[in-house]
Order: C-alpha cells, then sequence, then structure tokens
C-alpha cells in the first residue's frame, strides 16, 4: 500500500461554491489503502468543493493537509504514522495551517491518537469522512473548537442532490461501495472492529450512483465492499434485495459496459449471483475470490466456513456457468499453527486450480482481534519464504495464462498513458482488474483518449500484455 495523492477533481467556478473563508483554501489530499478508502476520498471531496476548497497535488503549496489513513495491519498503521510525521513537517515550517487525519486509523485507536499527534489539528473517523467539508469550514472559520469526530455528522445540505451524486469521475472506470462493515468473523481480521456490522446500501441509492457515474462517462464499475457477495443479508432480503437482484439492475444502466465484482466471500457467491455472471455480457467474467487458505485446520482457526472440497465445488459451478472466467484471489501465509504439510497442501490448489492473479499476506498479528493472542509457529522469515514460494508459483501460472491470450483480439479499456512510460498507453482486459492485477500496454505514438477499443494481443510477459489498436471492432 503506498501513498498516493488523490486525483485533483476538475476545476470548478469559485463563484459557484460556498467561500470557507474569505479566500479560498488550497488543499491537498493524500489516500492510502483500499479501493474502500479510495471511494471515501472521492466523496470526502466532494464536499471539500462544495464548500469552495480548491485542490492542489503538492503538501508544500496547501494551508489544508488531508490524510484519509488506512489501520488494516500493523504495516498500514505504520506507514500512516509515517506519513503523517513528513506531513507534520509543512504545518510546523509551511503554508499549512490545518492538517487532518481521517479514516481507519482514528475509527481502530480512537481519541488516543488526540493526545499523541500534536500536530494534527482535526480527526475524522471514517463515519464522519463525509462531513469533512462542513467540519473544516466550521474549523478555518473558528466557529468549532471540537477536533475528533468519530461519528456520522448529520447536517442538512445545501445541495438538493446527495453527496454520493456529486463524486467526480477521474477515469473511465470507479469503485462502487454496495455496502459498508462486515459481520463476518474472521480471526485474524481488525475490519469489524474499524467499519462496524454490515450495512447494505439501497439498491435505489446504488444504481443512482452507477448513473451519475455513467454520465461522467465512466464505462467500467468496479462493485466493492468487505464482502460483496453478503450484500443485503442484514436486510433479510428475498432475491430483488440480493447482489443477484442488485446485479439484474445494474446491467440496465446506460453507458456502464462492464461490471466487476471484488471482495467475493467464497461461503455466500450463491448460484443466482453465478448464473448472472454467466448470463449477462455486461458483467465481466471476474470474479475476485479471496480463499485466504485451503487447509482444513487453519481455516477453522481462521473462521472461515469451508474446506479445499467445498472451494473446488464452488469454483467448478463458476467455470461452468462462464468457462472464461478469470479468478484472483488472495492467501494468507504463517498463520498461527500453520505446518509445511499445510504449505504443501496451499501450493498443491494452487497448481491446480490455475488462478488468472493471486497476491499472498503473511499474517499479521492485530490487537482486539480472537488470534491476536495464539502463539506464532511460524517465524517472519519462515513467513515470508513461503510466500515467496507461492509468488514463484503463480509466477509461472500466469505467464503460461497470458501466453493463450497472444494472437486474440480483445476489447480492452484505455485508461490513459502508462505511469513508467508516458508515451505508451494502458488499457485493461475484461480480465485485469484496476490496480491489483497486470495491464496491457499499447505502443508508443497512439492518439487515442480513454474508453474501450479492440486490440490484438502481440506479446505476453509474466503479468502484463503487448498489444496493438484494431482500427473498427472485430466481426463477431
Amino acid at each position: 500500500m503506498s501513498p498516493f495523492p488523490c486525483p485533483c477533481p476538475k476545476e470548478t467556478n469559485p463563484s459557484m461554491t460556498n467561500q470557507p473563508t474569505e479566500e479560498i483554501t488550497t488543499v491537498c489530499l493524500i489516500s492510502l489503502g483500499c479501493p474502500k478508502n479510495q471511494v471515501d476520498s472521492e466523496l470526502l471531496s466532494a464536499g471539500l468543493l462544495e464548500e469552495g476548497f480548491t485542490f492542489v497535488s503538492d503538501p508544500s503549496e496547501a494551508e489544508v493537509i488531508i490524510l484519509n489513513t488506512c489501520s488494516f495491519i500493523q504495516d498500514a498503521v505504520h506507514e500512516s504514522l509515517e506519513i503523517l510525521d513528513e506531513l507534520a513537517i509543512y504545518r510546523r515550517e509551511g503554508r499549512c495551517r490545518c492538517l487532518l487525519v481521517a479514516g481507519c486509523l482514528v475509527q481502530r485507536y480512537g481519541e488516543e491518537l488526540h493526545g499523541r499527534l500534536e500536530d494534527v489539528d482535526l480527526f475524522l473517523g471514517t463515519e464522519a469522512v463525509e462531513g469533512a467539508g462542513r467540519i473544516l469550514a466550521r474549523h478555518l472559520g473558528g466557529q468549532s473548537k471540537q477536533a475528533f469526530f468519530q461519528s456520522p455528522v448529520l447536517e442538512e445540505s445545501a445541495h438538493d442532490v446527495p453527496l454520493y451524486e456529486r463524486r467526480q469521475a477521474l477515469a473511465p472506470w470507479a469503485y462502487l461501495k454496495i455496502a459498508e462493515g462486515c459481520s463476518n468473523a474472521c480471526s485474524y481480521c481488525t475490519l469489524p472492529r474499524i467499519r462496524g456490522p454490515l450495512k447494505s446500501r439501497p439498491a435505489e441509492e446504488i444504481v443512482r450512483e452507477a448513473t451519475h457515474l455513467a454520465r461522467q462517462g465512466v464505462q467500467e464499475i468496479n462493485l466493492i465492499a468487505q464482502d460483496v457477495t453478503a450484500y443485503g443479508m442484514d436486510r433479510g432480503a428475498s432475491r430483488s434485495g440480493s447482489l443477484a437482484g442488485l446485479l439484474t439492475r445494474l446491467v440496465r444502466v446506460e453507458g456502464v459496459q462492464w461490471i466487476r465484482l471484488l471482495y467475493c466471500h467464497p461461503a455466500h457467491l450463491d448460484d443466482d449471483t453465478m448464473r448472472e455472471i454467466g448470463n449477462r455480457e455486461k458483467i465481466c467474467p471476474y470474479v475476485d475470490l479471496p480463499i485466504q487458505h485451503v487447509s482444513g485446520s487453519v481455516l477453522r482457526a481462521m473462521g472461515r466456513p469451508y474446506d479445499e472440497e467445498k472451494l473446488r465445488n464452488l469454483i467448478g459451478r463458476l467455470r461452468a456457468h462462464r468457462p472464461d472466467i478469470a479468478l484472483r484471489t488472495t492467501v494468507m501465509v504463517g498463520f498461527p499453527g500453520e505446518t509445511d504439510r499445510d504449505l504443501e497442501q496451499l501450493l498443491s490448489f494452487v497448481e491446480d486450480i490455475r488462478f488468472h492473479h493471486l497476491g499472498v499476506f503473511c499474517y499479521s498479528p492485530e490487537e482486539g482481534t480472537s488470534a491476536f493472542d495464539r502463539e506464532e509457529s511460524v517465524t517472519d522469515e519462515e513467513k515470508w519464504e513461503r510466500r515467496d514460494r507461492v509468488m514463484a508459483l503463480q509466477a509461472n501460472i500466469s505467464e503460461s495464462i497470458l501466453a493463450e491470450f497472444v494472437g486474440t483480439d480483445q476489447e480492452v479499456l484505455i485508461e490513459g498513458p502508462h505511469e513508467e512510460a508516458p508515451r505508451q498507453l494502458r488499457a485493461r482486459t475484461r480480465y485485469q482488474a484496476p490496480e491489483v492485477d497486470g495491464c496491457v500496454i499499447l505502443p508508443e505514438g497512439i492518439c487515442r483518449g480513454p474508453g474501450l477499443a479492440w486490440a490484438r494481443i502481440r506479446h505476453a510477459h509474466t503479468y502484463d500484455l503487448e498489444a496493438e489498436l484494431l482500427p473498427d471492432t472485430p466481426e463477431a
């Protein structure tokens, strides 16, 4: 998880917004962590724009610096605190007159941070992020001395439309959060304590947000939540209120061409949803299915209610519904009690299933989780050795799978210039999710804006493809 300045929203006319102070105040927003945090940052940005703030990408030029933090594991906590230390220099010595820390770190550690981080002026938990614009305006205007906000800020807006319908599309794709929180009981995970129990959003609200994004040119919607497949379970929903029912409505949104499912818990992916994936052309042949492990003893200790046999059955049904489906997964190595035999079982499963994409976490003991007091049986060095073994196996699998694409014509979503080679374009197939998977590299000298196009795959690497654009859509 590396820090990145939140992409600056489109320019706004100052006369169309409220003024936080006598002059427009510049803000630098830096967002860490997962896609759910990125959505929070985009909503935060919309609230700031409503209050008349303007954005800069360089923290040295900002009068307000905001860090939206992650605290999922201790590495993320340390990263958040280290970056905060770097940003505090601008508060002490630069133009910055307000340093605001938001998100999971505040929600997890509460007012304990208030007494320890002396350079921070405002603290906003995850539930208060959407009220950031008004909170910040009042603080700068001297109307509020309160510095800590962890609960939702319930205030009427001057706008007739909700904040989520004022998100500004920053790319031809977007994340769409369909639920908040999590009611699973994974023994290693802090997220339920940070974000609370599952709270599914109303389907009508989700469809309106998707429509709003599509009107701005978004062609790919990536559905996210802590557990997308749990959508509607907290409401005792019938099929119409389930994930399958939501997909039925989202495919009708004009302008949206690709819909992708991320964070699908293996225990909750049902046949109705799999039929939607198999029958709807707009739904990408792609499922993010974080299995974590396959050893029965490790899965039981993790609080994951399935075993290897159930996983094989589930994946077989998925492939029966959509034979070309690309599967992404994440696994965890080094969980307390994991043996060499458990690791070999995991490696054998990965080799047999042949996931298109795979990520590996090393177990991190997190205070407040039920696994925290378990005696660790795997050293840090062994964890990294096990991680490297899984990743080496996956590299061979990925290279083999991508080689099968060479010579085929694929619809791709062009995102824009490649970050490592700005004269080339970066794109993705339906089988690649944004930010976490590989990409399609298009050659130099192509004058083409973001959006869908067709390309012929010419070369395959371990994780990326190279292609050339086709002048027209191929015949079906």
